[in-house]
């Protein structure tokens, strides 16, 4: 009878947890996921995903494509434009309607105008030596860059017909070790440092603030930041944690789980907020999960 009470106890503080957290607005539930070609084949270790232009794209690193699909999750296009692709790891759209990738292969960074039909190359240098980009993100004016080399996120004017690197973001923090994600708000960089539980942020005036994460998470490989909350993947834990940004970074919450059906998790890389909901890339699985509160 004890054991029974015990675990009615439990169920109901966990109940009562997941409705605290919801009224927080920490609270996330899976509407769908992308997994499949138009030809019927499957992901293979895709690496990144946007949503744009009332669609999906999906980054299939591991089939050297791009694939995308319509707002109900069902594939459009496979492509990999004038045969470029080899293992594209990030994608952002710029103001006009071209498609930027990283191609991992060959460091370079791909332009797209499917429009003209047309794919430029180009390699991105700082003060003579060569970048190595991992991650991009159009924010106007500029095209930001996650340089792996230095760690640090370029500043990419792309105005003129050959991109230019005018600055690079390196925090003055010791030791710094280099991002491994970030991402571009109205207001400033958020970037997760890697190998560390480090948060750094830069506002528009170039001031920098850092924040430690929990060290009781393993690997925080992504992170995202919503009006009210930061949120950290957690490859190896396969959840997300729900941070409080307005209450000293309390922790508000986590989801996801390791599993291999439906709104769950094998090996997460990358989080990605559109608007219809945030984008779980999935590695492991080979799957983009689209979340919603």
């Amino acid at each position: 009878m004890l054991r029974v009470s015990q675990r009615l106890l439990i169920g109901l503080f966990v109940l009562l947890s997941i409705l605290f957290f919801c009224r927080k607005g920490s609270c996330w539930e899976w509407m769908l996921t992308l997994y499949k070609a138009p030809d019927g084949t499957n992901l293979y270790h895709p690496m990144s995903a946007i949503y744009a232009k009332n669609k999906f794209y999906v980054a299939d690193t591991g089939n050297s494509r791009l694939i995308s699909y319509n707002i109900k999750g069902e594939p459009l296009v496979a492509v990999n434009p004038g045969g470029k692709l080899k293992a594209p790891l990030d994608l952002t759209f710029d103001k006009i309607g071209n498609l930027w990738v990283v191609e991992r292969s060959d460091n370079m960074l791909l332009k797209i105008n499917f429009k003209e039909k047309k794919v430029e190359s180009f390699k991105l240098y700082y003060k003579g030596k060569i970048l190595f980009p991992e991650r991009v993100n159009y924010v106007g004016p500029y095209l930001y860059v996650l340089d792996r080399e230095t760690g640090g996120v370029a500043f990419v004017n792309i105005e003129n017909k050959k991109p230019m690197v005018e600055k690079i973001w390196i925090p003055k923090e010791k030791n710094f070790s280099g991002f491994i994600d970030f991402k571009v708000k109205k207001d400033g960089i958020w970037a997760l440092e890697r190998n560390s539980f480090k948060v750094f942020y830069l506002d528009k005036n170039g001031k920098e603030k850092v924040w430690n994460l929990p060290e009781s998470l393993v690997y925080p490989i992504s992170i995202e930041v919503t009006e009210n909350h930061l949120l950290v993947l957690d490859r190896y834990l396969r959840k997300i944690f729900i941070f409080d940004l307005k209450n000293n970074f309390k922790l508000a919450g986590s989801f996801l789980e390791l599993g291999w059906t439906k709104g769950k998790v094998y090996l997460p890389r990358e989080i990605k907020m559109s608007f219809l909901g945030l984008l779980i890339v999935d590695e492991g699985n080979g799957k983009v999960e689209i979340w919603k509160k």
